[in-house]
């Protein structure tokens, strides 16, 4: 029984630091109302643009047939927006480095992994403001929804989980370089394969054969796949299922590198 009381207690302790640290850092963001605005406001003036700009897509081979532009756009700026973001929650990791308070998370009674896991619900509550405004946005473009109403919560599913996967990358980067001028550098250059090496923009057809093995391999690919597959209500369980394999996959994999890091380190050492 004190077993049980004991776990119960370190289960509501967990509980209620996770829930502080990410009110903070709900707060923090808030605190910067234009890096907030231009958050949200980036991928609606991205939408307009690309929509426009490169709609002559639409009629070139390989374009799925009785699909507007606007309608194929919309689902991969839901994920390219979510890609882009990430780099917050780096450029986030490395200020808290920055001003000493990775040091001081580390000297509490508290689980290394709990900063890392309220910036990833941080970027969840902004992602579904982002698809809220996108969505708004693309309507006024002439976008439909042909899905049903499991698409939708199936496709905001793979995009909570792309999400998470992008804020533990960027996290990992901003951990590590610990510099934010810098960590938005090298996040660009992350940013940009995984957003072109995919079907976002165009089809994947259309590309090099290298492009269209790197993008079985993207999971941002997988992600768009599946997002439009669910809007235009032709996705199917292994779409879904795909993207969120692949983006959990990426999210295991760089929360694996800080644990073999520490486990590696003494045998280096000796």
């Amino acid at each position: 029984m004190t077993t049980t009381r004991t776990t119960t207690i370190e289960r509501s302790s967990i509980g209620n630091q996770l829930a502080a640290l990410t009110v903070r850092n709900l707060r923090t963001s808030a605190r910067v109302p234009q890096l907030l605005m231009f958050s949200l406001t980036m991928p609606m003036a991205m939408l307009v643009l690309f929509s426009q700009v490169f709609r002559s897509v639409a009629a070139g081979p390989g374009f799925p047939a009785g699909v507007s532009y606007i309608i194929f756009l919309t689902p991969a700026m839901l994920a390219v927006s979510t890609v882009m973001a990430g780099t917050n929650a780096g450029v986030s990791a490395a200020i808290d480095h920055t001003n000493g308070l990775h040091d001081r998370f580390a000297a509490l009674p508290m689980r290394a992994a709990l900063p890392g896991m309220a910036r990833t619900i941080n970027e969840a509550v902004f992602t579904l403001a982002r698809a809220a405004l996108l969505g708004i946005a693309a309507v006024a473009l002439g976008f439909e929804f042909y899905g049903t109403a499991v698409d939708a919560v199936a496709a905001v599913v793979v995009l909570v989980v792309l999400a998470g996967a992008m804020s533990a990358l960027f996290g990992l980067i901003g951990g590590r370089l610990r510099r934010p001028d810098v960590v938005q550098f090298a996040g660009m250059m992350v940013m940009m394969p995984l957003m072109f090496i995919s079907s976002a923009f165009a089809p994947i057809e259309t590309m090099p054969g290298w492009m269209r093995a790197m993008a079985t391999l993207n999971p941002v690919a997988h992600a768009t796949d599946a997002l439009r597959g669910h809007v235009l209500g032709t996705a199917t369980a292994g779409d879904t299922a795909a993207a969120l394999i692949a983006a959990i996959g990426l999210w295991a994999v760089v929360t694996a590198v800080p644990v073999l890091t520490r486990v590696l380190r003494p045998t280096r050492a000796r």
